[in-house]
């Protein structure tokens, strides 16, 4: 093996314990953890492996309060081409981690919560430094993370440096905060606490590469700073050397460190449940739609009463079906068949405020189910159809952020 070979595989033992997450063993208040089992064990890249014997605190999730982060998604740990692929490539194949990242930035987009990437990039006088670690060596060996200056963008593109392809609607939309460069594996050298703490953010879920080296120093250094802390570990990964698996450095230290390791299934479960839920239910009993299958309305102009035998849960109400046929319908693409806005009114939602409905007004347009507080309002709603729907999509995200429970 030559050397730059050799740097590149050393340098990648960053990051891949896949954790789905850890079960408390006899401490209060922890007992149940989503995809763990009750005998005491964790997931692990293998299969279940047995949990340490120390508290689980856990991290529950509070809309508003937390973020993703992901540390480096860049070409040159994440694809075949980038400079550290063979090290790192079979711990990124094992996890999925690339697409276990990318699973952890739709779920982020979709529940309306921060996202935040801290890069890795190395300047031209980042190379004259006078003394470096092991693997900082190694990373400028190999030019890993290079950009040619701070100010310029030319040559970025599809550089080592670069995001994944696949990464770029998510982080390049606008809404992401990229913070300025980590140099060396912490976040004590860039703005990522600062820019966390001035987005009113003190939980932190962590994603990237690599897993004991950027990972597990974000995590150390962000946890030193005060913020909650959760590890995504199989949306991480890390170098594997002779005598040396990087991932499993880490995965150790997440579980005796963090307040919480989950797996990417159960990241996006509790990213989902944090968005919280803003749907109009008859009382204690959360059934939407008045009982009626919803089904029924895309299928004819006379809906009918859905079984209390037949039912499903969809973001925060309990729908009825009048069939297994309709259920199997509803489940294979619930938001087809949910109401918009909630099922509260259209037309409120149009003008910015939350309104009860009326069943009888109920109408299938455009493949969508509205509802409207009685016939007038309904009338008013189907007068300028089109600018209604514009004007209540564009005012939903408002209504949702400050109703939602």
């Amino acid at each position: 093996m030559n050397r730059i070979t050799m740097t590149a595989a050393t340098l990648t033992a960053c990051a891949m314990l896949p954790i789905a997450s850890a079960q408390p063993m006899n401490h209060d208040n922890h007992g149940d953890h989503a995809g763990h089992d009750h005998a005491g064990h964790i997931h692990f890249i293998d299969g279940p492996r047995e949990d340490a014997p120390i508290p689980r605190p856990g991290v529950k999730l509070s809309r508003g309060s937390y973020a993703l982060l992901v540390i480096d998604p860049q070409v040159d740990f994440l694809s075949p081409e980038g400079v550290t692929w063979g090290v790192v490539g079979e711990s990124v194949t094992e996890n999925n981690t690339v697409e276990n990242i990318e699973r952890l930035f739709k779920a982020a987009k979709g529940a309306d919560a921060r996202v935040f990437v801290s890069p890795h990039y190395y300047y031209p006088h980042d190379h004259g430094w006078k003394f470096e670690g092991a693997l900082e060596t190694l990373m400028h060996d190999i030019n890993m993370f290079h950009r040619d200056d701070p100010l310029e963008v030319e040559g970025f593109e599809d550089s080592g440096a670069d995001w994944l392809d696949r990464y770029k609607p998510y982080i390049n939309d606008g809404e992401t905060v990229v913070v300025s460069p980590h140099k060396v594996y912490g976040s004590d050298s860039n703005d990522l606490a600062l820019q966390l703490r001035k987005a009113g953010i003190d939980q932190v879920v962590i994603a990237g590469m690599s897993a004991n080296l950027c990972v597990e120093s974000h995590m150390r250094n962000l946890i030193e700073e005060g913020f909650e802390v959760a590890i995504v570990s199989d949306a991480t990964a890390a170098a594997k050397l002779p005598g040396y698996d990087g991932f499993e450095a880490a995965f150790v230290n997440y579980r005796m460190i963090a307040s919480d390791v989950w797996s990417t299934d159960e990241a996006i479960e509790k990213i989902a449940a944090a968005r919280g839920n803003l749907v109009n239910v008859s009382g204690a009993s959360g059934i939407g739609l008045d009982g009626f299958d919803p089904v029924s309305f895309f299928k004819s102009e006379s809906p009918v009463n859905g079984s209390p035998m037949i039912r499903a849960s969809h973001a925060g109400a309990t729908y009825l079906f009048a069939n297994e046929k309709n259920k199997a319908a509803f489940l294979a693409n619930p938001d087809r068949y949910a109401p918009q806005y909630g099922g509260f009114c259209a037309y409120g939602a149009s003008i910015n405020i939350l309104l009860p409905v009326d069943i009888t007004t109920a109408q299938v347009r455009d493949d969508k189910l509205y509802l409207n507080v009685n016939s007038d309002i309904l009338a008013k709603f189907n007068a300028d159809f089109k600018g209604s729907v514009a004007r209540a999509n564009s005012n939903w995200p408002g209504l949702f952020d400050a109703n939602a429970e």
